[in-house]
């Protein structure tokens, strides 16, 4: 089950066509993945092969 504490490494392993399961119940088979980056984020957005969409955001990890 994804959600915000997943852990990044967690994340970007995810591929298109992996079964994928949110914790606000939403699951389905992964159509698509964009990642966006910024100085502070990285912004995981999740398309279901159902239209739904899920966006999960982590904080960049600075050393």
């Amino acid at each position: 089950m994804f959600n915000q504490d997943t852990p990044t490494s967690t994340l970007l392993s995810l591929k298109i066509g992996d079964s994928a399961e949110f914790d606000n119940g939403i699951s389905g088979i992964l159509e698509d993945i964009l990642i966006q980056e910024t100085d502070q984020y990285l912004d995981f957005i999740f398309t279901l092969t159902t239209g739904e969409e899920i966006q999960i955001k982590k904080m960049r990890q600075v050393c």
